[in-house]
């Protein structure tokens, strides 16, 4: 194995996400304070494409959402709302493909108190479930 091999991590890859609630100021803001911290990389941290029709959009699509990396591990900065319910950290997994996203969700939203299930702009598939131990989910499959 070269030193130059990069080593692609297994489906699903798993990302930690923070929903920060207040303006996109506030999520580059924090952005810059883990970069302080602990030298994070931003990876992305787009507004949705344009031309993109309001209507198809879902609410907290039309604001910043950073992706960094720190040490290797993937990081979300995204909209949050200080009274959500789900609390404001998701555990993000990204599958690269549908079928093992599907029978994730599946188990997942087998008692679960809220789940949903849909295809936004920004990736092939989304899944949304607050599991019954009451821990919060977003698995997609990316673009």
């Amino acid at each position: 194995m070269s030193g130059n091999t990069i080593i692609k991590p297994k489906s699903p890859e798993l990302m930690v996400v923070f929903d920060i609630n207040g303006s996109n100021e506030r999520r580059l803001e924090a952005f810059e304070f883990y970069k302080k911290a602990f030298g994070a990389v931003k990876l992305s941290g787009e507004l949705p494409p344009e031309g993109v029709p309001p209507e198809d959009l879902l609410p907290d699509e039309s604001e910043t959402h950073i992706i960094m990396e720190i040490n290797g591990y993937k990081f979300g900065i995204f909209p949050g709302d200080e009274h959500a319910a789900r609390g404001p950290v998701t555990c993000q997994f990204e599958f690269d493909n549908e079928a093992d996203l599907r029978r994730a969700y599946d188990v997942l939203s087998q008692g679960a108190s809220e789940h949903s299930i849909d295809t936004p702009f920004w990736c092939t598939l989304c899944a949304l479930v607050r599991d019954k131990y009451g821990i919060f989910w977003c698995l997609c499959v990316p673009d």
